[in-house]
């Protein structure tokens, strides 16, 4: 018998009412985003992402390279600021909240199923919380949502092109961020685990599927040979959840605490249906792995088409009276998880606010967008107040990457100072002429530098706005003067966690 979309319900609708629909619910989110994106500042990995940009390369220490490039491309062309850097990820944040309704649709769901897919995405706080930052997370949630939609479609229409598309969508993850590795994982072991689907792999187009993926990855493959595979360090340092499995699943969980109900229906089913079995092995396999070593969001991008799925459970309820209560419920639960989480993870509250509102607790990406601007002053300021002779010879040395990164894009360069940092990819970046012979060392204490300086001295600390607990608060700088020159040192320094 043929596994094709005929063993589901299949119902057409005017492409107009679709697009419209679907457009208006995209849209809705996009002018959302829009609006808030420009509230807060540079979030301090936004001035990393900037910073990879501006030094392009194959791979960087802790994601491939295209999510660096495209900050270039998208600032080079709309100017550097929070809002134009912005703008893609609410772009993006519109088309996964259409592509959250489109499992619903390919499954077969009615029209009314299909809107309630979209509500859960409108207010899914897994999605407004990560698009409106500039981030790989948003990439990494398109490649995974994409590929699983690719998935759905070859593993419910069994044609050949889509292992095709699978191949180059996932290629493109993983020029985006290593974790799609685990969906790859999840999506192998399905394929394994399905009769059917393991006899395509006497075919042809499963291995130009993985030819393409391989081809598209391979630039930044060849840079961690020639490198030595320093992601490798980095994820041997970089640490998970920091809880253990339990702290995972209550956050995973948390992610869409009003409708887990749901979720739990749409694992279930999946695993209930012979045909879409395939489906639930690779949204479970990425959980379970990131669950021992990995972040609760990094499977994130698997939530949707598990609800969806839930969704389709519900409409084979027979009783009809249960079987809308259940709907109305579902929708309920959207809006109340929209209300609940909207000023946790959407930037509304102004950054004079979010101390005493005390939201820089729950989400530290907002306690780390505000006052970067007002570090790069304090630095250079410091940096100025220096006796003219020690300052000609002194180099910034920062323990993390944000202050060069806030110095490059808020000071002009004929008075910027000199900035590097030892972390990640920053360290690849120590300009070959440099000849200082003093430093300020920021975010380091005098103690932790007595190996490298004479008479290390603490000369300020740092103070970001508002009484926000962000990255720089009340973080030390020392002033150094060098035993030795910083080539020579910089080995010792460097920090790939």
């Amino acid at each position: 018998m043929s596994l094709s979309l005929n063993a589901l319900p299949s119902r057409q609708h005017p492409p107009l009412t679709i697009a419209l629909l679907f457009g208006g619910a995209a849209l809705g989110v996009i002018a959302l985003h829009l609006a808030t994106n420009n509230t807060l500042g540079f979030h301090t990995d936004e001035l990393y992402y900037l910073t990879c940009g501006w030094h392009p390369a194959l791979g960087y220490v802790d994601f491939p390279p295209l999510v660096p490039l495209l900050a270039r491309l998208e600032t080079g062309l709309l100017g550097v600021s929070p809002w134009t850097l912005r703008v893609l990820p609410s772009l993006l944040g519109g088309f996964l909240v259409a592509l959250s309704g489109a499992y619903v649709r390919r499954l077969g769901g009615s029209l009314r199923l299909q809107g309630i897919a979209l509500v859960t995405a409108i207010a899914a706080p897994y999605l407004l919380g990560s698009n409106w930052v500039f981030q790989t997370v948003t990439f990494d949630q398109v490649t995974w949502m994409v590929s699983l939609y690719w998935f759905l479609r070859l593993v419910i229409d069994r044609r050949p092109r889509y292992w095709i598309y699978m191949g180059v969508t996932l290629g493109i993850g993983l020029e985006v961020k290593y974790t799609i590795v685990g969906l790859i994982a999840g999506m192998g072991i399905a394929v394994l685990l399905t009769p059917s689907l393991r006899n395509e792999l006497r075919t042809r187009y499963p291995w130009i599927a993985v030819a393409i993926a391989l081809l598209i990855w391979a630039p930044n493959l060849a840079w961690q040979v020639v490198e030595g595979f320093p992601t490798l360090i980095y994820l041997a340092n970089h640490r998970g959840s920091g809880g253990g499995p339990l702290v995972y699943l209550i956050q995973f969980a948390a992610y869409f605490f009003f409708l887990l109900p749901l979720w739990l229906a749409g694992m279930i089913s999946l695993f209930r249906s012979r045909l879409l079995r395939p489906i639930g092995i690779a949204c479970a396999v990425p959980l379970l792995l990131f669950l021992f070593v990995g972040k609760s969001y990094y499977a994130a991008g698997t939530i949707p088409i598990a609800l969806a799925q839930g969704l389709m459970a519900i409409s084979r309820i027979k009783r009809p009276k249960l079987r809308s209560g259940l709907q109305i419920a579902v929708v309920v639960a959207s809006v109340l998880e929209f209300v609940v989480f909207f000023f946790l993870v959407v930037p509304v509250t102004p950054p004079d606010r979010i101390h005493a509102a005390r939201i820089e607790t729950v989400n530290e990406v907002f306690a780390d967008s505000v006052g970067w601007d007002d570090i790069a002053y304090q630095v250079t300021t410091i940096y100025r107040d220096l006796p003219a002779s020690e300052r000609s010879n002194t180099v910034i040395i920062s323990a993390y990457y944000g202050v060069p990164g806030a110095l490059q894009v808020y000071d002009s360069p004929n008075v910027r100072p000199e900035a590097i940092s030892p972390q990640l990819s920053d360290w690849y970046w120590l300009p070959s002429s440099l000849a200082a012979t003093n430093a300020l060392m920021v975010d380091y204490k005098p103690s932790e530098v007595a190996w490298m300086c004479t008479s290390p001295t603490l000369i300020a600390h740092l103070t970001v706005p508002y009484h926000v607990a962000g990255l720089e608060q009340g973080a030390p700088v020392t002033f150094c003067k060098l035993k030795a020159p910083i080539p020579e040192i910089w080995g010792r320094l460097r920090n790939f966690s």
